[in-house]
């Protein structure tokens, strides 16, 4: 289904927004490792947070591009997966660190500017458009996938990109409590987006 030209050129903006802080951070890492662009892009590959962002900035590229409407289910799933990524960093990481100039644009652009404007665009368009409805467990597939890979990452490599999932220091209890807990998160959020945009006013097309 054609999306509204205003908000093409929206998801346009959205997605540049993107690409220029994966840009960026992709930069500052090659100069503070001393590392290729491809070494940095498979580190920065570890990241939830990156991985997340360059998702929706490929989504919202494609709709400014295509002018096609992405299915609910999937805007939704980012939706929900770039909350997260603002909550958890803000809640649990953000005392971790004290970034100064770009490095401070790149860490706000990721974990507080871009879920800002993608819960926006999904409750402004893809929440009002029908058809509308979803299968929320399907959507715990991004993160669920990305904590095996991570796991898995860590274990070959002995390097885990965040502390609570950090199995080598956490121990297997507590490991299996921090995932159980954050998948349980990515639900809550998951049924919630689901129901609210079975309530969410219809747009006349």
């Amino acid at each position: 289904m054609p999306i509204d030209p205003k908000y093409r050129v929206v998801a346009g903006v959205i997605g540049a927004l993107g690409v220029a802080a994966l840009g960026a951070q992709i930069g500052l890492n090659m100069a503070r490792w001393n590392m290729g662009a491809i070494a940095v892009i498979w580190a920065l590959a570890g990241f939830f947070t990156i991985l997340t962002n360059a998702l929706m900035a490929a989504t919202m590229l494609w709709i400014a591009a295509s002018g096609q409407r992405a299915a609910f289910g999937w805007m939704s799933m980012l939706t929900m997966s770039m909350i997260m990524v603002g909550l958890v960093y803000h809640l649990l990481l953000a005392h971790l660190y004290n970034f100064a100039g770009l490095a401070w644009w790149t860490d706000h652009a990721f974990h507080t500017i871009l879920p800002a404007l993608m819960a926006w665009f999904w409750l402004t368009e893809t929440a009002r458009i029908p058809p509308r409805g979803g299968r929320p467990l399907f959507w715990l597939i991004w993160p669920a996938g990305y904590a095996v890979y991570a796991l898995l990452r860590g274990a070959l490599s002995g390097w885990y990109p965040y502390p609570f999932i950090n199995a080598a220091e956490l121990g297997l209890g507590a490991l299996v409590l921090n995932v159980t807990g954050l998948l349980a998160a990515f639900a809550v959020f998951a049924f919630g987006l689901n129901a609210l945009g079975r309530r969410m006013p219809l747009r006349q097309l």
